[in-house]
């Protein structure tokens, strides 16, 4: 700051001492705390300064402070101007138009209030007579607040703010019954950039809001949603012991349950990832009483329209497996016909590790293809037919890791018409989905 210098015999006037304080507050004000806050301007610190109803004709100025900049002042004082104000402000209204609503609006002003008076000893420079006298020896900073108002008309806008005010709210009167109790009220005060009001640039940021003065506020709470959501490139999930809530429509949800990673929808269904695969292909060692041939270089099972043919493959769940988890066949076929429908069963028997004997028709559950309609003759068709119910139950038993599942394979007639032609099934095309 400028500093006040005082040479050998030079006089000494009180406004000297006076300008020592101004420059003081010059040098923090418009140096220290302008840079502090971003330079930001003309704002204000939280809550200072908002406006609240009290009743239908008056309202309330929460203490606080804030800072407004004004280019006016003698050059010994600073700048940046402190608003201030130690208790609340109470504002009366002026009574409300009788036919239309107006709008108010809230303004405050930089302003040094003086303090009390105290006794002196005070020298007339003229007669030197030394009397006592009650002088005014402090002052401080004081904001002015006031209302100003608006013109009621059937669509009302706000009046101009007056020259050397902030405006800090704006309020509708209505017509009558004056400051309605929800909804009047509008704050238009600049917060400064602290706590959660603090702004960065955040235009380089992949995930965030690109912003040059993003607040921290917004920042964090766009991180928490990402952090929630697992929306990041990598993440360490927390060992859930409950499923937790559904997410919003189109997302699904990813999380660690008891060392198991799950997906849940928005509808609520919940899958586990990564459960084993499938088996089969071309070591699948289907038998029975089909007919065995041979098409296009391609050893196929035939069955007749009509027949009693039925084959048997014998499945072990793998080691992988996690319970819960659909169970599927994809099976292809071919026929020589090019019309009607034809349709396949399987009936899958869960034969339990250690509690079941391998012929068990305890418990068996029994799904077939759909009708399939033929329109090309030896088209390549694959079947999809269910093992499981939804939920990784055969016959309301789970199955589970290391239990075998015989599967067998047979015609039925379908609802359509059905056509009369060989269904030629290709047991290298065997696929065993678990999950």
């Amino acid at each position: 700051m400028t500093r006040q210098r005082y040479n050998d015999g030079q006089e000494l006037v009180f406004e000297d001492l006076n300008a020592m304080q101004a420059r003081r507050e010059q040098e923090m004000y418009d140096r220290v705390v302008l840079e502090m806050l971003q330079r930001a301007k003309n704002a204000f610190f939280d809550d200072s300064f908002i406006v609240s109803r009290v009743s239908a004709t008056q309202l309330s100025v929460n203490p606080g402070s804030g800072f407004q900049e004004d280019l006016t002042v003698s050059a010994e004082e600073p700048v940046q101007r402190l608003l201030h104000r130690a208790a609340a402000v109470p504002l009366n209204i002026t009574a409300p138009d009788l036919v239309n609503d107006r709008i108010d609006i809230v303004v405050v002003q930089h302003n040094r209030a003086d303090g009390p008076t105290e006794s002196r000893k005070f020298k007339n420079a003229v007669s030197d007579v030394i009397t006592n006298e009650n002088l005014i020896t402090t002052d401080d900073w004081q904001a002015t607040v006031q209302i100003v108002d608006g013109t009621p008309a059937g669509s009302p806008s706000a009046p101009s703010t007056p020259s050397g005010f902030i405006k800090v709210a704006e309020v509708l009167v209505e017509a009558v019954t004056g400051i309605p109790a929800s909804g009047a009220l509008t704050d238009t005060r600049s917060l400064m950039p602290v706590g959660g009001s603090a702004t960065i640039n955040s235009l380089t940021f992949n995930r965030l809001t690109q912003s040059a003065a993003l607040t921290l506020q917004q920042a964090l709470t766009e991180t928490d949603g990402f952090l929630q959501n697992g929306s990041l490139d990598r993440n360490d999930f927390l060992d859930l012991v409950t499923d937790p809530a559904a997410p919003a429509v189109n997302n699904v949800r990813l999380y660690n349950k008891g060392g198991l990673l799950f997906i849940r929808e928005n509808s609520g269904a919940v899958t586990p990832v990564g459960s084993g695969g499938g088996g089969g292909g071309g070591g699948a060692n289907w038998l029975g009483d089909a007919l065995e041939d041979e098409e296009f270089g391609e050893k196929v099972w035939k069955f007749e329209q009509g027949g009693s043919a039925v084959l048997t493959l014998f499945v072990k769940v793998p080691s992988a497996y996690i319970a819960g988890r659909q169970i599927q066949t994809f099976l292809g076929h071919f026929s020589s016909g090019a019309a009607d429908n034809i349709r396949m069963q399987i009936t899958a028997s869960l034969v339990r590790k250690g509690q079941d004997t391998v012929d068990s028709t305890t418990n068996q559950e029994v799904n077939n293809s759909g009708d399939i309609l033929l329109d090309q003759a030896n088209e390549f068709r694959e079947l999809t037919i269910d093992v499981s119910d939804a939920t990784g139950q055969i016959n309301g038993f789970a199955v589970s890791p290391g239990d075998m599942i015989r599967l067998e394979l047979e015609r039925i007639a379908p609802a359509g018409s059905e056509n009369a032609d060989d269904v030629r099934f290709m047991p290298s095309t065997t696929e065993v989905k678990f999950g």
